[in-house]
């Protein structure tokens, strides 16, 4: 097994909005400006596979070289490892956990079936359960969200979180 290397994920507060930039153990970068909102997204990727150390979802899949803006291209213009047929499982999971936490965050209430709603989505994508979600794991993830979107939230225009996660 390959050695974990550390990725750094930044996200800096501009006065119009926010950039995402990546930067790899090789020293290249991916940067995007991110639509208004979608922070908390990119934040909830980045929680989810960090407590559940997965390296073959969004982040790790940006670490392998992709850029942040080639998920962003039409379809037909993506990269073929990027189209969904050919992602890895565990990153389709990964989507469809995140858009539920953040439903679930939306409504403002904590899903008492959570586990049992994602894995009736994941069925109907023709995808398995994520085995490693416990309800241990979902509790950090919630909580470890919170935490992150507060320090986000309290950063002044100009200021950054910085990130790291470890991949393969």
């Amino acid at each position: 097994m390959p050695l974990a290397q550390a990725l750094r994920i930044q996200f800096k507060r501009k006065n119009a909005g926010t950039v995402l930039t990546v930067f790899r153990a090789d020293g290249t970068t991916t940067w995007s400006a991110l639509h208004p909102g979608l922070e908390i997204h990119d934040l909830a990727h980045y929680v989810i596979e960090r407590t559940l150390a997965l390296d073959d979802a969004f982040f790790g899949i940006l670490s392998q070289g992709y850029a942040i803006q080639d998920f962003e291209l039409p379809r037909a213009q993506r990269p073929a490892a990027l189209l969904p047929a050919n992602l890895p499982v565990t990153a389709l999971q990964v989507e469809h956990l995140v858009n539920l936490l953040l439903t679930e965050r939306q409504a403002g209430h904590v899903f008492p079936d959570f586990r049992h709603q994602l894995a009736t989505i994941l069925i109907r994508s023709d995808l398995p359960m994520l085995e490693t979600l416990t309800e241990h794991h979902l509790q950090l993830i919630r909580q470890q969200l919170e935490d992150l979107w507060l320090t986000w939230r309290a950063i002044p225009v100009g200021g950054v979180l910085d990130l790291s996660l470890a991949v393969n």
